[in-house]
């Protein structure tokens, strides 16, 4: 999905430097700050000086009290508000990464008396974040009230799913904003938005089934598997790409068709998988405990070994191939290599990964350490063991 780079009526703040994202691969995200400011037209002026000069300006900035709404850099560019975390870009992770300042402090929550339907600026950003893919969940759960014990910076969640974020919540970094705002205001509950991005009566609902997630904003191999099981069975006419592993309204229509198929009605073919019709569609119901898994010591043995011999040598394929269809994923090897045997072209890809992460020298050198693998891992799906 691609939404707008600049909001409709947007006040242009300049200086629209942002940077190219480091992971598009990843899910999208919204990230909310509070500028630490009393909220009011004349502040969000000073505010948006402030962030300029002090050069930590998000992409947006935006107003409770007078709906005022600005853009520093377009949405799918970098902002420049968040930390890194090690040598994680975190202002260049995701598809976009869009991130807020709201004129407000954290111990104050600004939605307290916030009526996102008497906003047309504020439903105008949500519009913009919906039309890019980013779900209206919270994958690290509703921010904690100021100051907060910060024992939500998951940094698996941050890279695997996709949603709202706020800035406590974020790996490697230390504040405590936005505090404890409303989300089911942030995005509004049920509210159709300008720009594409009304859920438009199609659900926004989640289910948890054998410990995975299923539902708009849900991520992973096993999201990829039932939408291409949607596809075998005839009902994927609402894909325009994918199926992919991020769970989008095309999927909810597809499972909503395929639930009616079944004989299911009303609230019950809401396009969100229960238990019996994923079963019937399935087969058997996946398990978080499917979740691959990799030996890094099987790795580097490969790597030592499957270079220097013939083209095409295994010595742990499954390890490998694993590893292998990441680094395809990721842009940086070409299917036709991905073949279980750790060769010289797995090498350079894997340096690759290395280099993207902020590795160099012979830091960057192809061959697996553990921080890199399980960073690799946590973005598609596999589990590092030694």
């Amino acid at each position: 999905m691609t939404g707008p780079s600049y909001i409709p009526g947007a006040e242009r703040l300049g200086p629209d430097t942002g940077g190219s994202m480091d992971t598009p691969n990843l899910p999208p995200r919204a990230v909310w700050h509070t500028v630490e400011s009393p909220s009011g037209s004349g502040w969000f002026t000073s505010m948006a000086s402030y962030l300029k000069r002090e050069s930590v300006w998000p992409q947006v900035l935006y107003d409770p009290a007078s709906d005022r709404l600005g853009q520093f850099a377009a949405l799918d560019t970098s902002g420049r508000a968040l930390r890194n975390d090690g040598t994680s870009r975190t202002n260049r992770t995701g598809r976009v990464c869009i991130q807020v300042e709201v004129c407000g402090r954290a111990s104050e929550p600004w939605t307290d008396g916030f009526d996102p339907a008497g906003k047309p600026n504020f439903l105008k950003l949500i519009g913009a974040m919906r039309a890019w893919g980013i779900p209206d969940t919270w994958p690290a759960g509703a921010p904690q009230r100021y100051p907060g014990d910060h024992d939500d910076r998951d940094r698996a969640t941050w890279l695997g799913r996709g949603g709202h974020y706020g800035h406590s919540q974020i790996p490697g970094n230390d504040h405590g904003d936005p505090g404890a705002i409303d989300t089911s205001k942030v995005p509004p509950n049920g509210t159709t938005t300008p720009g594409g991005g009304s859920p438009g009566g199609v659900s926004r609902a989640q289910d948890s089934i054998n410990g995975l997630l299923y539902g708009y904003g849900a991520h992973g191999d096993h999201v990829t598997a039932v939408g291409r099981a949607l596809v075998a069975a005839g009902f994927g006419s609402h894909y325009t790409t994918g199926p992919g592993p991020d769970w989008t309204d095309a999927d909810t229509l597809n499972y909503a068709d395929y639930q009616r198929s079944l004989g299911y009605r009303g609230s019950d073919a809401d396009g969100v998988p229960g238990e019996e019709s994923l079963i019937r569609l399935l087969g058997a119901l996946p398990s978080r405990n499917d979740t691959p898994t990799v030996s890094l010591s099987n790795l580097i043995a490969a790597a030592r070994a499957d270079v220097p011999a013939a083209t095409g040598h295994l010595t742990h394929p499954d390890d490998v191939l694993t590893v292998e269809n990441a680094l395809v994923a990721e842009g940086l090897l070409a299917s036709s290599y991905a073949d279980g045997s750790y060769g010289t072209r797995t090498v350079s890809a894997y340096a690759a990964w290395q280099r993207r992460l902020g590795y160099s020298g012979s830091d960057a050198d192809g061959y697996p350490g553990r921080t890199s693998l399980s960073r690799l891992g946590d973005a598609h799906g596999f589990k590092v063991t030694p």
